[in-house]
């Protein structure tokens, strides 16, 4: 186990050091607005200018400004805001418990409702409701995302006036309230590939020798299917939600931008237009992080699904 761990830190370090390079040249050899003018504003001497691009760095070689920026990143100083000339560190941790909030409630959405509806369909195979299930499943795979929000934000918030059609609430109560619609958003989809995998996964694992074993041992039919069925048929299902979960902690750009919600979506899209490349490469460095670290715990979750799988 500890071998296994060891090479996936190893193979994580190299992954979000190959991201982080790689945006760092994309970010900085893409034509934009010289940053220290920008910090220093539109009226600020040539001087004023110069002194702020020696403290950046920026008119050092880019080899040398790379060097400079990763062992920063090292050491968790993801730099300042070319902007506001903040931190990025506190921009970050003021916008990554707004995109966790709904990450949580968009897994939850998945998860409750897409392997429930898959069961069903699975014991109901070929039926009315098996065809139905299905046909759900596969408009919500389909429809876009900014038109699932839309629709969502018509509905709940124009029509029936459930929650508020975008922003953030008043307290902790009117953030949960204002987190509904933005995790229906980004759940449903997820639900819908969720219910057709589960589906598919159990077909596959049903017509194995041990479940016929299992009920051959007079095993009532609920047991064979939760614990013989379902624990082998959810293993392809952590794998994706794992992605998808670190995916979301990433921020989720187009439904964060839809319903105004200022977490790190939303954030890495400002700092694109606003060329504010510390904070871009801030959001690249934590959604990368988020990734790894949802793909390693999937590894560390197979083997308690199916003993069978062996870590090293």
């Amino acid at each position: 186990m500890m071998a296994f761990l060891s090479r996936r830190m190893a193979w994580a370090v190299v992954t979000l050091w190959l991201v982080v390079s790689g945006s760092f040249v994309l970010a900085y050899v893409m034509p934009a607005s010289d940053p220290a003018r920008m910090m220093a504003g539109p009226h600020a001497s040539a001087e004023v200018v110069q002194r702020i691009r020696t403290e950046l760095y920026l008119d050092r070689p880019l080899p040398e400004q790379y060097v400079r920026y990763v062992g920063r990143v090292a050491h968790g100083d993801l730099g300042q805001s070319y902007r506001n000339k903040e931190p990025v560190t506190a921009a970050l941790a003021r916008s990554l418990p707004w995109t966790a909030l709904i990450a949580v409630g968009a897994s939850l959405v998945q998860l409750l409702i897409g392997v429930p509806i898959g069961l069903f369909a699975a014991l109901r195979r070929r039926s009315l409701a098996d065809a139905a299930a299905m046909a759900v499943a596969l408009v919500g795979i389909s429809a876009p995302t900014f038109l699932t929000g839309l629709g969502i934000m018509y509905v709940f918030g124009f029509q029936l006036g459930w929650f508020p059609l975008g922003g953030l609430g008043d307290g902790f109560f009117g953030a949960l309230r204002s987190a509904v619609l933005p995790s229906l958003t980004l759940g449903i989809a997820g639900a819908a590939y969720y219910s057709r995998l589960t589906r598919g996964e159990y077909l596959d694992v049903a017509s194995r020798d041990f479940m016929r074993t299992a009920r051959a041992k007079g095993l009532s039919e609920r047991l064979v299917v939760l614990k013989h069925g379902m624990r082998n048929a959810l293993i392809p299902v952590v794998t994706f939600f794992g992605i998808d979960l670190g995916v979301l902690l990433g921020g989720a750009v187009v439904t964060e931008t839809i319903f105004a919600w200022p977490g790190m979506g939303k954030l890495a899209i400002d700092s694109v237009l606003q060329q504010d490349f510390p904070v871009m490469l801030g959001c690249v460095v934590v959604a990368s992080a988020a990734i790894v670290t949802a793909n390693l715990v999937v590894d560390l979750v197979y083997a308690w699904l199916d003993p069978r799988i062996r870590l090293g």
